[in-house]
Protein backbone atom coordinates (compact mmCIF):
# COMPACT_ATOMS: atom_id res chain seq x y z
CA UNK A 1 0.00 0.00 0.00
CA UNK A 2 1.52 3.30 -1.13
CA UNK A 3 -0.51 5.59 1.12
CA UNK A 4 -1.14 6.36 4.78
CA UNK A 5 -4.60 7.38 6.03
CA UNK A 6 -5.08 10.16 8.59
CA UNK A 7 -8.69 9.80 9.73
CA UNK A 8 -10.16 12.90 11.39
CA UNK A 9 -13.78 11.69 11.41
CA UNK A 10 -15.31 14.32 9.12
CA UNK A 11 -12.10 14.60 7.08
CA UNK A 12 -9.97 11.80 5.64
CA UNK A 13 -6.46 12.66 4.45
CA UNK A 14 -4.61 10.15 2.24
CA UNK A 15 -0.84 10.78 2.20
CA UNK A 16 0.60 9.07 -0.89
CA UNK A 17 4.26 8.10 -1.35
CA UNK A 18 4.88 9.02 -4.99
CA UNK A 19 8.30 7.33 -5.04
CA UNK A 20 6.41 4.03 -5.14
CA UNK A 21 3.87 5.00 -7.79
CA UNK A 22 4.22 3.97 -11.48
CA UNK A 23 2.71 7.27 -12.66
CA UNK A 24 4.45 10.39 -11.34
CA UNK A 25 1.44 12.63 -12.11
CA UNK A 26 -1.59 10.87 -10.59
CA UNK A 27 -1.37 8.16 -7.94
CA UNK A 28 -3.63 5.10 -8.16
CA UNK A 29 -5.75 6.27 -5.22
CA UNK A 30 -6.14 9.73 -6.77
CA UNK A 31 -7.30 8.15 -10.04
CA UNK A 32 -9.79 5.95 -8.17
CA UNK A 33 -11.32 8.91 -6.32
CA UNK A 34 -11.45 10.95 -9.55
CA UNK A 35 -13.27 8.19 -11.43
CA UNK A 36 -15.73 7.67 -8.59
CA UNK A 37 -16.54 11.33 -7.96
CA UNK A 38 -16.72 12.34 -11.62
CA UNK A 39 -19.35 9.64 -12.13
CA UNK A 40 -21.25 10.99 -9.11
CA UNK A 41 -21.04 14.61 -10.37
CA UNK A 42 -19.04 15.75 -7.36
CA UNK A 43 -16.94 18.93 -7.24
CA UNK A 44 -13.16 18.34 -7.42
CA UNK A 45 -10.27 20.73 -6.89
CA UNK A 46 -6.74 19.86 -8.05
CA UNK A 47 -3.77 21.92 -6.87
CA UNK A 48 -0.88 22.09 -9.33
CA UNK A 49 2.51 23.71 -8.68
CA UNK A 50 3.01 25.24 -12.13
CA UNK A 51 0.88 27.54 -14.24
CA UNK A 52 0.50 27.15 -18.00
CA UNK A 53 1.32 23.99 -19.97
CA UNK A 54 4.80 22.81 -18.95
CA UNK A 55 7.56 24.06 -16.69
CA UNK A 56 10.53 24.45 -19.01
CA UNK A 57 12.49 22.93 -21.90
CA UNK A 58 15.97 21.41 -21.94
CA UNK A 59 18.47 19.81 -24.28
CA UNK A 60 18.52 16.03 -23.88
CA UNK A 61 22.15 15.83 -24.98
CA UNK A 62 23.88 18.48 -22.81
CA UNK A 63 21.04 19.32 -20.36
CA UNK A 64 21.16 23.03 -21.19
CA UNK A 65 18.00 24.93 -20.11
CA UNK A 66 17.17 28.06 -22.18
CA UNK A 67 16.53 31.11 -20.02
CA UNK A 68 15.06 34.55 -20.51
CA UNK A 69 17.50 37.23 -21.71
CA UNK A 70 16.18 39.73 -19.13
CA UNK A 71 15.54 37.36 -16.19
CA UNK A 72 17.53 34.34 -15.01
CA UNK A 73 14.54 31.98 -15.14
CA UNK A 74 13.68 29.21 -17.57
CA UNK A 75 11.21 29.92 -20.36
CA UNK A 76 7.75 28.43 -19.81
CA UNK A 77 5.50 26.84 -22.44
CA UNK A 78 1.99 28.27 -22.81
CA UNK A 79 -0.77 26.96 -24.99
CA UNK A 80 -3.14 29.56 -26.49
CA UNK A 81 -5.78 28.25 -28.92
CA UNK A 82 -3.60 25.19 -29.65
CA UNK A 83 -0.64 27.45 -30.47
CA UNK A 84 2.66 27.11 -28.57
CA UNK A 85 3.94 30.28 -26.93
CA UNK A 86 7.21 30.45 -24.98
CA UNK A 87 7.17 33.11 -22.33
CA UNK A 88 9.16 34.38 -19.33
CA UNK A 89 6.74 34.25 -16.40
CA UNK A 90 8.40 37.31 -14.77
CA UNK A 91 8.86 39.94 -17.51
CA UNK A 92 6.43 38.33 -20.03
CA UNK A 93 8.96 38.46 -22.90
CA UNK A 94 7.89 36.08 -25.68
CA UNK A 95 10.30 33.71 -27.44
CA UNK A 96 10.24 31.35 -30.41
CA UNK A 97 10.52 27.66 -29.65
CA UNK A 98 14.19 26.68 -30.18
CA UNK A 99 14.74 24.02 -32.81
CA UNK A 100 18.38 23.48 -31.79
CA UNK A 101 20.36 23.79 -28.55
CA UNK A 102 22.41 27.00 -28.53
CA UNK A 103 25.24 25.19 -26.70
CA UNK A 104 25.75 21.87 -28.49
CA UNK A 105 23.46 22.40 -31.53
CA UNK A 106 21.53 19.21 -30.81
CA UNK A 107 17.93 19.15 -32.04
CA UNK A 108 16.80 16.96 -29.12
CA UNK A 109 14.84 19.66 -27.28
CA UNK A 110 12.39 18.24 -24.72
CA UNK A 111 9.63 19.68 -22.54
CA UNK A 112 9.61 19.01 -18.79
CA UNK A 113 7.30 19.78 -15.88
CA UNK A 114 3.52 19.59 -15.63
CA UNK A 115 1.46 22.80 -15.64
CA UNK A 116 -2.22 23.58 -15.13
CA UNK A 117 -3.03 23.48 -18.85
CA UNK A 118 -1.48 20.03 -19.29
CA UNK A 119 -3.25 18.65 -16.20
CA UNK A 120 -6.57 19.96 -17.50
CA UNK A 121 -5.86 18.32 -20.86
CA UNK A 122 -5.00 14.96 -19.23
CA UNK A 123 -8.19 14.96 -17.13
CA UNK A 124 -10.38 15.93 -20.09
CA UNK A 125 -8.92 13.15 -22.25
CA UNK A 126 -8.80 10.43 -19.59
CA UNK A 127 -12.07 11.09 -17.74
CA UNK A 128 -14.10 12.83 -20.47
CA UNK A 129 -15.23 15.70 -18.26
CA UNK A 130 -15.13 19.48 -18.41
CA UNK A 131 -12.27 21.19 -16.56
CA UNK A 132 -11.92 24.83 -15.57
CA UNK A 133 -8.52 26.45 -14.92
CA UNK A 134 -8.46 29.21 -12.32
CA UNK A 135 -5.57 31.48 -13.27
CA UNK A 136 -4.67 34.66 -11.42
CA UNK A 137 -5.13 36.73 -14.59
CA UNK A 138 -8.74 35.54 -14.97
CA UNK A 139 -9.66 34.94 -11.32
CA UNK A 140 -8.32 38.04 -9.56
CA UNK A 141 -11.56 38.96 -7.78
CA UNK A 142 -14.28 37.19 -5.81
CA UNK A 143 -16.87 37.89 -8.53
CA UNK A 144 -14.67 36.34 -11.23
CA UNK A 145 -13.98 33.28 -9.06
CA UNK A 146 -17.73 32.96 -8.39
CA UNK A 147 -18.43 33.02 -12.12
CA UNK A 148 -15.84 30.32 -12.90
CA UNK A 149 -16.95 28.07 -10.04
CA UNK A 150 -20.61 28.41 -11.04
CA UNK A 151 -19.93 26.79 -14.42
CA UNK A 152 -21.06 23.23 -15.08
CA UNK A 153 -17.50 21.92 -14.75
CA UNK A 154 -16.78 19.25 -12.14
CA UNK A 155 -13.02 19.61 -11.96
CA UNK A 156 -11.18 22.85 -11.17
CA UNK A 157 -7.41 23.20 -11.54
CA UNK A 158 -5.53 25.96 -9.74
CA UNK A 159 -2.03 26.72 -8.50
CA UNK A 160 -3.04 28.73 -5.42
CA UNK A 161 -5.04 28.27 -2.26
CA UNK A 162 -8.56 29.54 -1.76
CA UNK A 163 -7.72 30.65 1.79
CA UNK A 164 -11.16 32.21 2.14
CA UNK A 165 -13.50 29.54 0.72
CA UNK A 166 -16.43 30.61 -1.42
CA UNK A 167 -19.47 30.35 0.90
CA UNK A 168 -21.81 28.65 -1.52
CA UNK A 169 -19.50 25.91 -2.78
CA UNK A 170 -17.92 22.92 -1.06
CA UNK A 171 -15.44 20.65 -2.78
CA UNK A 172 -15.96 16.91 -2.35
CA UNK A 173 -12.37 16.01 -3.23
CA UNK A 174 -9.15 18.05 -3.07
CA UNK A 175 -5.96 16.63 -4.61
CA UNK A 176 -2.46 18.04 -4.02
CA UNK A 177 -0.42 16.85 -7.01
CA UNK A 178 2.83 17.70 -5.22
CA UNK A 179 2.71 18.57 -1.52
CA UNK A 180 6.46 19.28 -1.50
CA UNK A 181 5.95 22.64 -3.21
CA UNK A 182 7.71 24.90 -0.69
CA UNK A 183 10.30 22.32 0.36
CA UNK A 184 12.10 22.77 -2.97
CA UNK A 185 12.98 26.37 -2.03
CA UNK A 186 16.36 26.77 -0.25
CA UNK A 187 15.15 28.77 2.73
CA UNK A 188 14.78 28.21 6.49
CA UNK A 189 11.08 29.21 6.30
CA UNK A 190 10.35 26.56 3.63
CA UNK A 191 8.89 24.05 6.12
CA UNK A 192 6.66 26.72 7.68
CA UNK A 193 5.30 27.83 4.30
CA UNK A 194 4.76 24.20 3.26
CA UNK A 195 2.92 23.39 6.49
CA UNK A 196 0.45 26.27 6.12
CA UNK A 197 0.06 25.54 2.41
CA UNK A 198 -1.46 22.20 3.49
CA UNK A 199 -2.93 23.02 6.90
CA UNK A 200 -4.95 26.03 5.74
CA UNK A 201 -6.56 23.98 3.00
CA UNK A 202 -7.43 21.13 5.35
CA UNK A 203 -8.96 23.40 7.99
CA UNK A 204 -10.57 26.11 5.83
CA UNK A 205 -12.46 23.86 3.45
CA UNK A 206 -15.48 21.73 4.23
CA UNK A 207 -14.17 18.80 2.20
CA UNK A 208 -14.27 15.17 3.34
CA UNK A 209 -11.56 13.62 1.13
CA UNK A 210 -8.03 14.94 0.59
CA UNK A 211 -5.34 13.17 -1.44
CA UNK A 212 -1.85 14.49 -0.68
CA UNK A 213 0.83 13.31 -3.11
CA UNK A 214 4.42 13.68 -1.95
CA UNK A 215 7.95 12.50 -2.76
CA UNK A 216 8.96 13.30 0.83
CA UNK A 217 6.24 11.85 3.07
CA UNK A 218 8.47 11.80 6.17
CA UNK A 219 9.03 15.56 6.22
CA UNK A 220 7.71 17.02 9.48
CA UNK A 221 5.82 19.86 7.78
CA UNK A 222 3.79 17.39 5.72
CA UNK A 223 3.15 14.87 8.50
CA UNK A 224 2.10 17.43 11.13
CA UNK A 225 -0.23 19.09 8.60
CA UNK A 226 -1.86 15.72 7.83
CA UNK A 227 -2.24 15.20 11.58
CA UNK A 228 -3.86 18.67 11.78
CA UNK A 229 -1.46 19.43 14.63
CA UNK A 230 -0.29 23.03 14.62
CA UNK A 231 1.36 22.76 18.10
CA UNK A 232 3.39 19.72 17.02
CA UNK A 233 4.61 21.51 13.90
CA UNK A 234 5.60 24.62 15.86
CA UNK A 235 7.51 22.46 18.35
CA UNK A 236 9.45 20.62 15.63
CA UNK A 237 10.07 23.74 13.54
CA UNK A 238 11.36 25.62 16.59
CA UNK A 239 13.79 22.78 17.27
CA UNK A 240 14.99 22.90 13.65
CA UNK A 241 15.60 26.65 13.92
CA UNK A 242 17.43 26.20 17.21
CA UNK A 243 19.67 23.45 15.81
CA UNK A 244 20.67 25.58 12.82
CA UNK A 245 20.71 28.96 14.59
CA UNK A 246 17.87 30.62 12.67
CA UNK A 247 15.34 33.19 13.95
CA UNK A 248 14.07 33.57 16.65
CA UNK A 249 17.43 32.37 18.03
CA UNK A 250 19.35 34.84 15.90
CA UNK A 251 18.68 37.92 13.77
CA UNK A 252 19.16 38.03 10.01
CA UNK A 253 19.72 41.12 7.87
CA UNK A 254 19.82 41.03 4.07
CA UNK A 255 21.47 43.81 2.08
CA UNK A 256 20.49 43.70 -1.62
CA UNK A 257 22.20 45.53 -4.45
CA UNK A 258 21.00 45.71 -8.08
CA UNK A 259 22.71 46.94 -11.24
CA UNK A 260 22.31 46.49 -14.99
CA UNK A 261 26.07 46.09 -15.38
CA UNK A 262 27.35 42.88 -13.81
CA UNK A 263 30.91 44.14 -13.23
CA UNK A 264 29.67 47.17 -11.31
CA UNK A 265 27.48 44.90 -9.21
CA UNK A 266 30.45 42.72 -8.22
CA UNK A 267 32.68 45.72 -7.45
CA UNK A 268 30.04 47.40 -5.28
CA UNK A 269 29.16 44.26 -3.35
CA UNK A 270 32.79 43.25 -2.91
CA UNK A 271 33.68 46.67 -1.51
CA UNK A 272 30.80 46.58 1.00
CA UNK A 273 31.62 43.00 1.98
CA UNK A 274 35.21 43.94 2.82
CA UNK A 275 34.04 47.00 4.78
CA UNK A 276 31.68 44.85 6.83
CA UNK A 277 34.46 42.37 7.59
CA UNK A 278 36.68 45.26 8.70
CA UNK A 279 33.99 46.58 11.08
CA UNK A 280 33.40 43.08 12.43
CA UNK A 281 37.10 42.71 13.26
CA UNK A 282 37.47 46.27 14.59
CA UNK A 283 34.61 45.89 17.08
CA UNK A 284 35.54 42.26 17.87
CA UNK A 285 32.18 40.75 16.98
CA UNK A 286 33.62 37.31 16.39
CA UNK A 287 30.33 35.37 16.29
CA UNK A 288 28.88 37.56 13.56
CA UNK A 289 28.39 35.64 10.28
CA UNK A 290 28.68 37.52 6.97
CA UNK A 291 28.03 35.94 3.56
CA UNK A 292 27.83 37.28 0.02
CA UNK A 293 25.56 35.26 -2.25
CA UNK A 294 23.23 35.68 -5.25
CA UNK A 295 19.47 35.48 -4.49
CA UNK A 296 17.27 32.69 -5.79
CA UNK A 297 16.67 34.67 -9.01
CA UNK A 298 19.93 36.35 -10.00
CA UNK A 299 18.57 38.63 -12.74
CA UNK A 300 15.13 40.29 -13.02
CA UNK A 301 13.98 42.80 -15.69
CA UNK A 302 17.56 43.13 -16.93
CA UNK A 303 19.07 43.95 -13.53
CA UNK A 304 21.59 41.68 -11.79
CA UNK A 305 21.09 41.18 -8.04
CA UNK A 306 23.37 40.17 -5.18
CA UNK A 307 22.88 39.75 -1.45
CA UNK A 308 25.04 40.21 1.60
CA UNK A 309 23.57 38.23 4.51
CA UNK A 310 24.40 39.02 8.12
CA UNK A 311 23.48 36.64 10.91
CA UNK A 312 23.95 37.17 14.67
CA UNK A 313 21.94 37.32 17.88
CA UNK A 314 23.10 40.93 18.58
CA UNK A 315 22.82 42.12 15.00
CA UNK A 316 20.98 45.34 15.82
CA UNK A 317 24.05 46.83 17.55
CA UNK A 318 26.28 46.01 14.59
CA UNK A 319 23.81 47.42 12.05
CA UNK A 320 23.64 50.72 13.99
CA UNK A 321 27.41 50.97 13.51
CA UNK A 322 27.10 50.06 9.83
CA UNK A 323 24.47 52.75 9.17
CA UNK A 324 26.63 55.37 10.86
CA UNK A 325 29.93 54.45 9.21
CA UNK A 326 28.94 53.31 5.70
CA UNK A 327 25.81 55.37 4.89
CA UNK A 328 24.08 52.46 3.12
CA UNK A 329 20.89 54.35 2.26
CA UNK A 330 22.87 56.85 0.20
CA UNK A 331 24.52 54.12 -1.89
CA UNK A 332 21.42 52.44 -3.39
CA UNK A 333 21.46 49.41 -1.13
CA UNK A 334 18.12 47.88 -0.10
CA UNK A 335 18.23 46.70 3.53
CA UNK A 336 15.90 44.26 5.24
CA UNK A 337 17.02 44.48 8.88
CA UNK A 338 14.74 41.70 10.13
CA UNK A 339 14.49 39.34 7.19
CA UNK A 340 11.87 36.61 7.59
CA UNK A 341 13.37 34.52 4.79
CA UNK A 342 16.50 34.28 2.65
CA UNK A 343 14.84 34.54 -0.76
Amino acid sequence: MNYELFDHWEKKIFLVDMTREPDYIFSEIAKNWLKKYIKQWKKIWILVNKKWYSGWIFCKKCWFVPKCDKCSVSISYHKVNDEKIWLCHICKTQYNFPTKCEHCWSNEILEFGIGTQQIAEIIQNEFDTKVEILESEKANSTNKIDKILSSNAQVFVWTSLLNTPIKWIDFDLIVFLNADLWLNIPDYSAAKNNFYFLYDTFTNHNCKIFVVQSFNTQNYSIRTACKLSKPLFEQQDLQFRKDWNYPPFTDICIILYKNEIEERLFNKVDKLYKELLYLKEKYQMNDLEIYSTPPLIYKIFGKYRYNIILKWKDLRNFMDIVYTKLKLNQNWFKIDRQAENLI
